[in-house]
């Protein structure tokens, strides 16, 4: 598809202000629960916000406090999808280089793929091995996690350490190896550092002793993040490429080169049906190298916020890459204007493609069933939160753009879930 024209999304600003009532032709039972969110029963004690929009007529269908700002958990990764896209092309940028001899230079963009054995496999290990290595530390000096994380998560593998030169996926893997009958740990550093039988699964807060629970499951795969130091990344640099490697003070390149790993989209793929936290923090980092060449989320968040995304109804509060801070707030409004600069410049086809489809992948593989799916959208879970933003295709074959955010409800997200599905299908079957 063409990128649509400023003018197309002023357009759609001005009709998402100015006409919040319904459009829907639909049945009536339809209707009345759109109509009445605020007294259905599971809804009934916490927030919610609704935007159904119509991309091809550039109507807005419904809205329900869709001007209201709601913590939008994973939802996020919209947004850090739609800059990746439009900043980073089609390859990921592994890291700038300087070759002098046997000896090898790297300033570091953030790439989360070397030897991370959740994507596909690079060409970057054969390209290092056998040279010796300096890490330039200069690229990297903000905080490892991001703003309004919670501290006690450190151990869980969906918040990981952001870094420079990240490696396995700044996680510890383990996993039974039914031929030799006992656990499989990757990187094999830390072979040593684990024990099982454990009342819990968890790491020291500031250190690499992990502990395993004494009721992991072998069919099960288990991550737990590594404190990462700069000695911890050159050991685990040093012992898996059997080179030496060493850090380096700040050094100006001469001309680099750039080493690319992967290709894009498996990485986005990740992020939005798999709702990958880390990857989603270093798609920030990566744009932020292609953009001032150093690695700073905030500078990054903030440029785009105030450029890519200036025409947005409400101004998005916006703090990191994955969602998982609380501090980040956006309206469903917001989100219909995104997905709508998506949809127009990304294509259905490649977008259904990287979202998760109901009944189908990712994150909604348990809810949305049908064949074919009427449901390709991103979710976003905190506790007491949910959200799901993306498309639904009619029975009709019409493609709507909606977001559905829910905030503050006290009990699990489960009903809120299958309520929602209801509700959905309804437009589905009847729009």
């Amino acid at each position: 598809m063409s990128n649509p024209s400023a003018t197309t999304y002023r357009k759609l600003t001005f009709v998402l202000l100015l006409f919040p009532v319904l459009y829907l032709t639909a049945c009536s039972p339809l209707k009345k629960s759109l109509n009445n969110l605020d007294q259905n029963p599971v809804f009934a004690h916490s927030f919610t916000g609704f935007v159904l929009f119509d991309p091809e007529n550039h109507q807005v269908l419904f809205e329900h406090q869709g001007s209201k700002y709601f913590t939008p958990a994973s939802n996020t990764k919209l947004f850090t999808f739609y800059m990746a896209n439009r900043i980073l092309g089609d390859s990921i940028p592994a890291f700038e280089y300087h070759i002098k001899g046997d000896s090898i230079w790297l300033l570091g963009t953030g790439d989360p793929s070397f030897l991370n054995p959740e994507l596909p496999t690079s060409g970057t290990f054969e390209f290092l091995r056998g040279r010796n290595i300096f890490l330039v530390r200069d690229r990297f000096e903000e905080p490892e996690y991001g703003p309004g994380w919670a501290w006690d998560d450190y151990s869980g593998s969906y918040q990981r350490p952001k870094a420079a030169f990240p490696i396995y996926g700044n996680v510890l893997h383990i996993s039974w190896d039914p031929l030799q009958k006992k656990p499989m740990i990757i990187p094999r550093i830390f072979t040593d550092s684990v024990s099982f039988d454990a009342a819990a699964t968890e790491r020291a807060l500031l250190g690499n002793r992990f502990t395993i629970s004494h009721e992991w499951e072998k069919n099960d795969t288990l991550g737990i993040p590594f404190y990462a130091t700069e000695s911890l990344y050159e050991n685990l640099w040093s012992d898996t490429l059997g080179s030496t490697v060493s850090w380096a003070d700040t050094v100006i390149l001469t001309d680099p080169a750039v080493f690319y790993s992967i290709a894009a989209d498996s990485i986005y793929q990740k992020v939005l049906q798999d709702s990958d936290n880390f990857l989603a923090e270093q798609l920030i980092l990566l744009c932020s190298w292609r953009l001032f060449g150093e690695l700073d989320s905030r500078r990054t968040i903030d440029l785009l916020s105030d450029s890519l995304l200036a025409d947005l109804p409400q101004e998005p509060i916006w703090v990191d890459g994955s969602g998982l801070s609380r501090y980040n707030l956006f309206t469903p409004h917001s989100l219909a204007v995104l997905l709508n600069k998506i949809y127009q410049e990304v294509g259905q086809e490649r977008i259904f493609e990287l979202l998760p489809a109901g009944g189908k992948s990712g994150t909604i593989k348990d809810f949305y069933a049908s064949d074919p799916p009427y449901i390709f959208a991103k979710t976003g879970t905190l506790r007491n939160n949910h959200a799901l933003s993306g498309y639904l295709v009619t029975k009709k074959g019409k493609v709507l753009i909606f977001s559905f955010m829910h905030n503050h409800f006290p009990s699990g997200s489960d009903p809120v879930k299958k309520e929602m599905e209801k509700l959905l299908r309804q437009v589905h079957l009847n729009y």
